[in-house]
C-alpha cells in the first residue's frame, strides 16, 4: 500500500482517543451571546476603524472590501 493509499484509508478523527466519549444527541450550543444591538454597535466600530485604511498592492495579502448596501 502506498503512503497516499494509507492516508486515504485513515478514519476521520473524532477529537477523542479511541472514542472515549460517546457522541451526544444534544444540539450544538450557540457560542455567540451578542444581542443584535451589540452586533450592530461592534460592526459600526469596526467600520469606523477601517475608514480610510489602505494596504499595499501585494496580491498575497488579504484585502478589506466595501460592504454592499
Amino acid at each position: 500500500m502506498t503512503p497516499y493509499e494509507r492516508l486515504l484509508a485513515e478514519a476521520i478523527p473524532t477529537g477523542t482517543f479511541g472514542d472515549a466519549q460517546p457522541p451526544t444527541s444534544q444540539p450544538a450550543r450557540q457560542t455567540s451571546a451578542w444581542t443584535p444591538a451589540q452586533q450592530l454597535a461592534h460592526r459600526q466600530e469596526l467600520e469606523a476603524a477601517l475608514e480610510g485604511w489602505s494596504m499595499d498592492d501585494n496580491p498575497r495579502h488579504l484585502r478589506a472590501v466595501p460592504h454592499a448596501a
